[in-house]
């Protein structure tokens, strides 16, 4: 096998066609139809957190005004408790999962990849997708929030090397958003726990009424928190390492010690792993989702163009 990079074409341009494919019809649909679907996870977790937060905090307030109410506040907390684990976390997994199928279906034809059966599974059915994502367009008809999913700078770049741009692009866009969202989360829950003492210090409460009355109702609050911090925090470290050996690939491809063909074959693999990283990613609030993209989407662009550009120098 011939070593060093295989890719002195002539200064064609595109030399790929991911800016356009990933605008194409069918790929735009694809794109609606997993957010589509993270919605719906993301509305089943609103009242997840619903049941477990405000109205919790509210069973703890009523009792400390009416001490015999705290009984059926803990029977709730523990219900709420109950609840996350037979219903609510089940159907999240689901509806991740449906998402992340249509996402790697997105991803394999824009990057022009074959689908893993092994790992995936079956492809998703068309019907389905179609089904989800005219959901997603009553809201957004033109899908102008979805359009370049990728940076165009990429189409300058052989696939092999544009997809492994792609790719780390992907895993630090998403590490940075995990990482600050659960800090957030994180801050919320210190907090919670503030205002949990000054309710019992306030009120005078004992500490078996404090455990009965407000400990006990917010345990599943408390239990949210904490498990929505430890795996934003676990799946922005995943993704900081699937981040490093996109750049460990790319690094090897500038030095000259791997060829298209090898590019391939590790982009993947490692897309594999990006796929089981999506099915088992907590999810983000729409809303949080936009606030914290402020100013990272112009910041990811300009990083894929230097990569690109340092690529295009080496011709």
């Amino acid at each position: 096998m011939e070593s060093g990079l295989q890719w002195q074409l002539p200064q064609l341009l595109p030399m790929n066609t991911i800016p356009q494919d990933q605008v194409a019809e069918r790929n735009l649909e694809r794109l609606a139809a997993q957010r589509q679907l993270y919605s719906d996870g993301k509305r089943v977790q609103a009242v997840h957190m619903i049941l477990s937060v405000p109205l919790v905090i509210a069973w703890s307030l009523a009792v400390a005004a009416m001490p015999n109410l705290q009984v059926y506040a803990a029977a709730w907390g523990i219900v709420v408790a109950l609840l996350d684990v037979v219903l609510f976390t089940p159907w999240q997994r689901s509806l991740k999962k449906q998402a992340a199928r249509i996402q790697e279906l997105f991803d394999c034809d824009v990057l022009q990849m074959s689908w893993n059966d092994i790992k995936i599974g079956r492809k998703p059915r068309p019907e389905a997708v179609k089904f989800h994502a005219r959901r997603y367009c009553r809201s957004d008809p033109k899908c102008f929030a979805l359009r370049d999913w990728y940076p165009k700078e990429v189409g300058k770049l052989p696939t092999e090397m544009a997809r492994v741009v792609c790719q780390r692009t992907n895993s630090w866009w998403d590490a940075d958003l995990r990482r600050r969202y659960g800090n957030a989360v994180l801050g919320m829950v210190v907090v919670l726990s503030v205002l949990v003492f000054l309710v019992g210090l306030i009120g005078g409460l004992t500490l078996e009424k404090l455990i009965l009355a407000v400990l006990v109702p917010l345990l599943p609050a408390f239990l949210l928190g904490i498990r929505q911090f430890r795996e934003h925090r676990d799946s922005a470290i995943r993704n900081d390492e699937l981040r490093q050996h996109a750049e460990d690939f790319w690094d090897q491809a500038m030095l000259g010690e791997t060829n298209l063909v090898e590019l391939a074959k590790g982009s993947r693999v490692l897309q594999d792993e990006i796929y089981g990283n999506r099915c088992s990613s907590p999810l983000i609030f729409d809303w949080v989702y936009r606030r914290l993209r402020s100013g990272r989407e112009d910041l990811m662009n300009k990083t894929a163009a230097e990569l690109v550009a340092e690529a295009v120098n080496k011709r």
